[in-house]
């Protein structure tokens, strides 16, 4: 399975999710890597701080557009699960890879009016793409940074909800809520599956799970 993890900005999760995804189906026994296509390369540095003892995840950087089909063709035949940290969604390279990927995870944060505005542009893109090669594309909505006590936060899944009508994609019921514990994980090189808050764990356990289940 080949998951791409894409915005059409910075700064929504991509990259955590990316990460989070690939150390619990590495510690559920899939044979399991990241290719880094963002150039400011956040989950190689990740790998860098992580211990060797922990289960591998390789991170592979490619940031060339012109390579980048070629080498999730040829990374597939030796794993299970490949998930992309991609850049965002109107380069070159994250078309390609939108056009490449089996799943495209796109990670929302709910915080107003100009997340609504670029959620729409980033759906546009995917509709062009989606009929450009002909047939659908999965792709579903993550929901970061959640905080169920913010009336701005519930307003917006009910948006989300009628992008899902219009554009066929769905939001995932898994949601990570807003925890410390994902950036204190990064910082060591790790996911919050091998970190020590449990709510943070059981988040991404339900994400993981939803995920494959998606996928069938």
């Amino acid at each position: 399975m080949i998951i791409a993890s894409i915005s059409y900005k910075g700064g929504v999760g991509k990259t955590t999710i990316a990460q989070n995804l690939a150390v619990c189906f590495a510690h559920s026994g899939y044979k399991v890597c990241i290719i880094d296509s963002d150039t400011s390369q956040n989950s190689m540095s990740w790998l860098g701080r992580r211990n060797e003892d922990l289960p591998k995840i390789p991170v592979y950087g490619i940031t060339e557009p012109k390579a980048i089909t070629q080498n999730i063709n040829a990374l597939y035949k030796d794993y299970e699960i490949i998930i992309i940290d991609s850049p965002p969604a109107l380069s070159k390279i994250a078309t390609k890879i939108i056009l490449a990927a089996h799943l495209v995870i796109i990670p929302i944060t709910p915080t107003g009016g100009s997340d609504i505005w670029t959620t729409e542009q980033l759906l546009e893109h995917y509709e062009n793409l989606r009929e450009q090669k002909g047939e659908d594309i999965l792709a579903a909505f993550v929901i970061n940074r959640f905080r169920p006590n913010v009336k701005m936060h519930q307003a917006y899944l009910e948006i989300l909800e009628e992008y899902t009508e219009e554009y066929g994609i769905s939001v995932l019921d898994s949601k990570l809520h807003d925890r410390s514990a994902f950036g204190e994980s990064n910082l060591q090189g790790i996911g919050v599956y091998e970190y020590s808050n449990k709510s943070a764990k059981e988040e991404v356990i339900k994400l993981t799970n939803e995920i494959l289940a998606l996928a069938e």
